[in-house]
This record gives structure tokens, C-alpha cells and sequence, in this order.
């Protein structure tokens, strides 16, 4: 049996092609105009934070490397932020958040309804010296711009 490509093959296999590059670049925006902007919220008490739980995120840019998605941004209280490269997963899940704090703290954050950031920040062993119970505190921020 001989196999053949017909002459009408060829541009359908261009506009394959060029849909799943366009797929890609549609992807990015929507994702990037979805997570670039400023979030505001609360995380659960910590010793050394006690009187400000307030927190902001503000994510700066969202981009592909090597197949991964990465956005840029900075993290902390109203008295001041720090820069993070934050590790952005989307899955069966939704979108994923998750970054490493100056001091080792684990932050992972789950996207909902596009307008709201939600999930903790696991403390290092050393954060948590003399604390009983969880590692764990909660972190809930909203979209604000």
C-alpha cells in the first residue's frame, strides 16, 4: 500500500500549525492579564507580625520559560516589598502560585474566580521555635488592579 498526502493536506497542516502558536500566545495573555496587578490581603497571625497582617503582592509579569510559566513580582507588608520570582502551574487544578521567601518560608497560592489568590505560607523550623501546632498560616489575598 502506497501512501499519498493530498495537495489539500499541506495548508491545513499550516493553519494546525499556526493555530497552536497562536493557542500558546492567547494562553500567556490570558493568563498574564489575569495574575499581573496588585493583590491585597491578610495572613494568619505570626509572632513577629502580629499587629500588621496586612499583605500585597504585585505581580509585575507573567512569561513562558522552557516550557514553564514564571511571573515576576514583589511581596511583603505596606512598610515594604521584596522582589520574587514566583513559579506559576496550570493544571487540572487551576492556576498554582508558589515562591520561596528571604527567610525560606514556603508560599503556595491557588487561583479562584480570577479575582482571588488563596492558600498559606509554611514557616521554617526556625520561624517556628516555641510555637506549638501547624507550620502553616493561612493567606488570602484579592485582586485590587
Amino acid at each position: 500500500m502506497r501512501l499519498r498526502m493530498r495537495t489539500g493536506a499541506a495548508p491545513w497542516l499550516a493553519v494546525v500549525m499556526v493555530l497552536s502558536v497562536v493557542g500558546v500566545s492567547h494562553a500567556q495573555v490570558d493568563l498574564a492579564k489575569v495574575l499581573v496587578g496588585r493583590w491585597e490581603g491578610e495572613q494568619e497571625y505570626l509572632l513577629i507580625s502580629a499587629e500588621n497582617p496586612k499583605r500585597i503582592l504585585v505581580i509585575e509579569s507573567v512569561t513562558q520559560v522552557d516550557g514553564k510559566w514564571v511571573a515576576n513580582g514583589r511581596y511583603g507588608t505596606p512598610a515594604g516589598l521584596i522582589r520574587v520570582k514566583i513559579a506559576v502551574a496550570t493544571g487540572g487544578q487551576g492556576v498554582d502560585l508558589s515562591w520561596t521567601g528571604p527567610t525560606g518560608s514556603q508560599f503556595q497560592l491557588n487561583l479562584l474566580r480570577d479575582k482571588h489568590l488563596v492558600g498559606k505560607m509554611t514557616l521554617t523550623m526556625g520561624q517556628n521555635k516555641g510555637a506549638s501546632g501547624s507550620r502553616d498560616r493561612t493567606l488570602k489575598l484579592d485582586k485590587v488592579n
